[in-house]
């Protein structure tokens, strides 16, 4: 007998033998108990999960000799000819190189007449995604009503490519991807019913390079013996298959621990030396920092992480040196790289500008806790780093900086000072002159207060409490936010807008306005008419030099200016140029 390759071998042969799709399995048992066969299936999954074998198995179920049951023996004429593919009523066309109308109208006339031998015609059509349009449109009322005792099996890997005609006309099952747990599993049992011997670590290698697909684990499998015989070691499979060595991503976790880039550089470089894919190793580098990150998350003993029981106390000590911000960052980048390698030339370039973004992350500080910092917050330290460790954080320079004053909001681009390297900034912020007014927790409204005590102007307090009042109502929040201005006058409450805004000034409702009028009555003590007034001309606009005047003595920017060493290079209003 002609030698079986081991995918082939070990192909399961009823349904408790198929592996994670039991979903699938359970259901198609139950529809053969309870005599609820449909005539169409659609089975859609990626490649190397079961489809095309799940399908033979219905076969060989709704025509064993003993049957319909839902264990066939095997062993009977029906069952052996749907094994060794010669059974008269079990076709299996490819769709792929049979997609034509023609060949779909020769299948048509096919099933018109009875099956040979068998209670069932089965007709499997593999890659059914691959049909043409007018196949699939002559396929459709054979498929809706077809002659008794047929079944109709569509597999495909691409069930979103198939007509909705066809799919509203079937059953549906997706086979998912196999976990790591699964595939190196059988690839265990496998190799101990071929008495090969072979390492934790290359069962492991070999499950994930299969990428969730039994088949391709099996065919790895088999490569494998094929090069080291009947001992196969980890070694041995990373070299077949260009995986590097975990030492090799022991050395990258210590290197971005350390924040040494010259370790990055030499790792590069011996990368190369040693005549490893760039892109290969990238990816191996994506999969160690995703189960960091799972580790980090999930604990080292979950399910989710792809990797042998001996491997996880090593990923634990990893995942515990970094927080878990920083893994999600590193992954992050990891797939930018990845993305790089694959679509831009000279991959050691992109290796190493990915590999200092990996150095030069835990660098970069959360805008929330710089934030913190510039209302005057206590800085919290990480939890993942020791107190007696942790590196410096330098925080990246400021671009632009938004603010407001009176009259318009503008905004502020921030350049560094000749004198100090944004990459020097130190850990903490310097501390504010002893004259600096107290950071309020949040930055400067774009509303002015024209404060005038004795012609019954508001003051600042007043006009907060009117805000504050009205915080329940969206559209009078956001309408405050937009006045230029606002003052007392004459019994009246007069809210200045620009003409850019006077669509806005326009818009507002009367029960709006009543409500507002209430809130300023609440607040002020007195009764007040409510006047939506636009600025004329550029009066009430402040002219560039006092904007910038006032943005310097702003205590928002100051300490902005401060913690990042930079310089005010330009104050400029929206929508200049």
């Amino acid at each position: 007998m002609s030698y079986k390759v081991i995918a082939r071998k070990y192909r399961p042969q009823t349904f408790a033998e198929i592996v994670g799709q039991q979903h699938v399995t359970r259901t198609l048992a139950n529809a053969i108990e309870s005599n609820r066969v449909a005539h169409a299936y659609i089975f859609s999954g990626v490649r190397g999960v079961g489809k095309t074998t799940a399908a033979r198995i219905l076969a060989k179920a709704l025509n064993c000799a003993k049957g319909p049951t839902t264990n066939p023996d095997n062993t009977c004429d029906s069952c052996r000819e749907i094994s060794a593919g010669t059974s008269l009523d079990v076709l299996e066309i490819d769709a792929a190189s049979n997609r034509g109308i023609d060949q779909i109208r020769e299948l048509r006339e096919m099933v018109r007449y009875a099956p040979a031998a068998s209670r069932y015609k089965v007709v499997i059509l593999d890659e059914a995604h691959q049909l043409t349009d007018e196949a699939s449109n002559a396929l459709l009322k054979t498929l809706e009503e077809p002659p008794e005792r047929v079944v109709f099996i569509l597999a495909t890997t691409r069930a979103e490519d198939l007509v909705e005609t066809i799919k509203s006309r079937a059953q549906l099952f997706q086979f998912r991807s196999l976990t790591f747990q699964e595939i190196s599993g059988q690839i265990e049992r496998i190799a101990k019913s071929e008495n090969l011997k072979i390492d934790p670590g290359a069962v492991a290698v070999l499950a994930r390079a299969a990428e969730g697909s039994l088949r391709d684990g099996l065919s790895l499998l088999e490569q494998a013996m094929a090069y080291a015989g009947d001992t196969v070691a980890d070694a041995q499979v990373r070299e077949l298959l260009g995986v590097v060595a975990e030492s090799v991503l022991d050395d990258l976790v210590e290197a971005i621990a350390a924040q040494s880039a010259e370790r990055a550089f030499a790792l590069v470089h011996r990368l190369i030396a040693d005549g490893q894919n760039l892109q290969h190793f990238c990816r191996e580098a994506i999969r160690h920092f995703r189960n960091l990150l799972v580790a980090r998350v999930c604990g080292a003993d979950s399910e989710l992480v792809a990797a042998p029981a001996d491997e996880r106390p090593r990923l634990t000590d990893h995942a515990a040196r970094f927080a878990e911000e920083d893994l999600t960052r590193f992954f992050n980048i990891l797939l930018e790289t990845d993305d790089d390698l694959r679509r831009k030339p000279d991959p050691r370039l992109h290796l190493e500008l990915g590999l200092l973004r990996l150095i030069n992350a835990q660098r970069l500080a959360p805008l929330e806790e710089v934030l913190g910092e510039l209302r005057g917050e206590p800085r919290t330290a990480k939890a993942a780093h020791p107190a007696s460790s942790a590196p410096a954080r330098t925080a990246p320079p400021a671009q632009a900086v938004s603010a407001s004053s009176a009259g318009a909001a503008t905004a502020v681009r921030m350049a560094p000072a000749p004198e100090t390297k944004a990459s020097a900034a130190p850990a903490t912020a310097p501390p504010r002159p002893a004259s600096a007014a107290p950071i309020p927790a949040s930055p400067p409204r774009v509303v002015a207060r024209s404060v005038e005590d004795a012609a019954g102007g508001l003051a600042a307090a007043q006009l907060d409490s009117i805000k504050a009042a009205l915080q329940s109502s969206r559209l009078l929040s956001s309408f405050l936010e937009h006045a230029t201005r606002c003052e007392i006058e004459a019994s009246e409450f007069r809210l200045f807008f620009s003409t850019e805004n006077r669509a806005l000034a326009e818009m507002l409702p009367r029960e709006a306005m009543e409500r507002l009028r209430t809130a300023v009555q609440e607040v002020v003590g007195q009764p007040l008419r409510v006047c939506v007034k636009l600025e004329s001309g550029r009066a009430g606009v402040v002219r560039g030099s006092e904007l910038r005047a006032r943005f310097e003595e702003d205590p928002i920017v100051r300490a902005m200016l401060e913690k990042f060493g930079g310089q005010i290079s330009k104050v400029k209003r929206p929508g200049e140029e």
